[in-house]
């Protein structure tokens, strides 16, 4: 079977046309498990008539996570031409340890919703989750590896955290945000070890709450 062949497609949109839903928005986040950063979440709706009209997989679109940093630009251009919508939303690090990364996502995706121009008629998101939301919501497991739309929204979180990550790491040198993106690689722990800990860091998350609670390694 040629690699073209695998990749996500609109099977699960196009089951949702047919129990009537017409405009369905696909929402997936990015950065959840960083220690340092925003968490990003993305939302795509693409046009019923375009979603009928396509069979298999869309070329360039994936799972981002699969896909180099230019290849997500090149998607993302891509997936602008050709959908209704395209759009994602911050929610600042202080609001995930505030909320936890579950009640973050959750008050992300209420505004997010709120805020775009195009209201969808049922979201997907990618996960195993039960938010309430003003819209129906339908969890998709690996659904970034499963879904076209889904797929979609987590190339467009994925390209502005990215960004917003390059332009921390020039203003906290020495964490590698440009190569880490915020996560816990062995270079980003050694310089928490090292440096201490940066304003956009997660006080919620380990190593960090260890680094600046009582016992811990000042900051």
């Amino acid at each position: 079977m040629s690699a073209f062949l695998h990749g996500p497609t609109f099977n699960i949109e196009k089951q949702l046309l047919r129990e009537g839903i017409s405009l369905i928005a696909g929402v997936d986040e990015v950065g959840r498990g960083a220690l340092a950063g925003p968490l990003c979440l993305g939302i795509v709706i693409y046009d019923a008539s375009f979603i009928v009209a396509t069979d298999g997989p869309l070329p360039g679109i994936d799972d981002s996570k699969k896909l180099t940093h230019q290849k997500r630009l090149a998607a993302l251009d891509s997936i602008r031409k050709r959908a209704l919508l395209c759009a994602s939303i911050l929610v600042s690090h202080r609001t995930v340890d505030r909320l936890g990364i579950n009640g973050a996502t959750e008050f992300a995706l209420d505004r997010l919703i709120a805020q775009v121009p195009i209201r969808p008629d049922c979201v997907i998101l990618d996960g195993n989750f039960s938010f309430r939301s003003t819209v129906p919501i339908r969890s998709i497991t690996q659904g970034d590896r499963k879904s076209i739309s889904i797929a979609s929204a987590s190339i467009a979180a994925k390209v502005r955290r990215d960004l917003i990550l390059m332009t921390f790491d020039n203003l906290y040198p020495g964490y590698h945000f440009k190569r880490n993106k915020g996560y816990g690689t062995k270079l980003h722990i050694r310089a928490l070890h090292d440096a201490g800990v940066c304003p956009i860091h997660r006080r919620s998350y380990e190593p960090v709450k260890s680094l600046v609670s009582p016992g811990g390694d000042a900051e």
